[in-house]
């Protein structure tokens, strides 16, 4: 018995990471890299912002749209961009639902959650239209990775490569890869979460766990936990591979902001 619990918690864990843990740790790792960028250039972060936000708000605020409509919310009102932000809001989704649908009350987890997904979306496919030949090199070797049981350092690779990739890219047409640059940079640098999505995130949060709980206590007694976890895992994989795209651009800004800061510091000794 004292087993069977401990199998069964340890199941619960793992669901629980597979369909949350990548998507937390993608938030979590852009959120500290804008954290970052905006250390690094001071003062002058707000105006990367404000002229970044034409294209990254509109794309953030239409994550959380799209993930109202999929969860039975109704939009009351939407503010894709603002050129007057005030206290760095760009735009806005306002939204209700009912509260004894326990499907769109879970839905305010992923509502929270929705910039992530519209940005990755956006991210892939000026990926796919700007940069076709470093792009269909990386899910190839994505592909065999995976196939391979890979581990996500050699994942992570994967990109590094795919960056190196995208100045050969200019090479063959600049203007099209220019284009696409234009509209990576501004959406991965708004990928970020607000407080009031994080607050939306964690109320949604019980009734995530509760909902999950019983779809593990459900599965574990089928005696199919073991398919689930392991189909998950590949999932995962893919999503990872994915998501680290998100993450590799939201630090080109880490470097643009440290090479400016160095280039500041360089003309201040002169």
């Amino acid at each position: 018995m004292r087993d069977a619990l401990f199998s069964l918690l340890l199941y619960f864990g793992q669901l629980l990471l597979l369909t949350l843990g990548i998507v937390a740790l993608c938030g979590l790792s852009v959120h500290l890299l804008s954290k970052l960028f905006s250390w690094l250039m001071g003062g002058g972060s707000g105006s990367f912002f404000d002229f970044t936000a034409v294209i990254g708000t509109p794309i953030h605020e239409l994550g959380h749209a799209a993930m109202c409509l999929l969860f039975g919310h109704r939009i009351e009102r939407i503010k894709l961009w603002s050129p007057t932000a005030r206290g760095g809001t760009y735009g806005y989704v306002e939204h209700s639902y009912n509260r004894h649908n326990p499907w769109a009350r879970m839905g305010n987890l992923f509502i929270g959650l929705g910039p992530i997904f519209s940005g990755l979306a956006v991210i892939v496919l000026m990926l796919h239209l700007c940069f076709p030949t470093p792009w269909s090199a990386y899910l190839e070797t994505s592909r065999e990775l995976i196939a391979s049981g890979a581990s996500p350092s050699e994942l992570l690779s994967g990109v590094l490569s795919l960056l190196l990739g995208l100045p050969r890219a200019f090479a063959a047409d600049w203007l099209r890869s220019l284009l696409g640059l234009l509209v990576i940079l501004p959406v991965s640098l708004h990928v970020t979460l607000s407080w009031q999505d994080v607050k939306g995130c964690l109320g949604a949060l019980p009734i995530y766990l509760a909902m999950l709980a019983v779809f593990s206590l459900v599965t574990f007694a089928a005696g199919v936990n073991a398919p689930i976890a392991s189909s998950l895992w590949l999932f995962n994989l893919r999503l990872l591979s994915l998501f680290s795209l998100v993450i590799a651009f939201s630090a080109l800004w880490v470097v643009i902001a440290l090479i400016l800061r160095l280039c500041r510091t360089v003309i201040g000794w002169f």
